[in-house]
């Protein structure tokens, strides 16, 4: 799912406390060029099994916002994963390629990201000490939202 929203202020947390990381990424422009961009991961327990990853658009105009499972990135880290419009491949020791790579694809055009996967895997560790893998369904405010699905939001 990808949502357009300007990007938070740096600094700024995300609501309901939400654990962020900006990481400088390296969006991928052909076999030997990159551009380097700040992207931002957000991590809302209220929200628990969802992550959300911004990536500023290039005439600044805001950003493009990501939504996917934690999972994915968590299995993205380690094998390949994702299908559609998020896909994750880990670090490559046999091209030295120590960051994890990242495609997203939304309706007008798709990015393939290098990210730092260090910084990742610490910001992970954080997500799972605010909400132990396993435990997210103790987070979900069940009559929320079963009353946002009933009103159709």
């Amino acid at each position: 799912m990808v949502n357009q929203h300007p990007l938070p202020e740096e600094g700024v947390r995300e609501p309901s406390g939400a654990i962020a990381l900006s990481v400088t990424a390296h969006m991928v422009m052909g076999r030997s060029r990159t551009v380097p961009v700040t992207v931002r991961l957000s991590y809302d327990r209220l929200e628990p099994f969802t992550m959300l990853l911004d990536l500023p658009r290039p005439d600044g105009s805001g950003s493009a916002r990501w939504s996917f499972a934690r999972d994915l990135l968590q299995s993205g880290l380690h094998r390949a994963s994702g299908e559609g419009d998020v896909r994750i491949w880990p670090p490559c020791r046999c091209n030295d390629r120590p960051d994890a790579r990242l495609f997203l694809r939304d309706r007008t055009g798709s990015v393939l990201l290098d990210v730092p996967s260090q910084p990742l895997r610490e910001w992970l560790v954080r997500t799972w000490v605010a909400v132990p893998p396993g435990e997210e369904n103790q987070w979900i405010d069940w009559d929320v939202l079963v009353g946002r699905l009933l009103d159709g939001r």
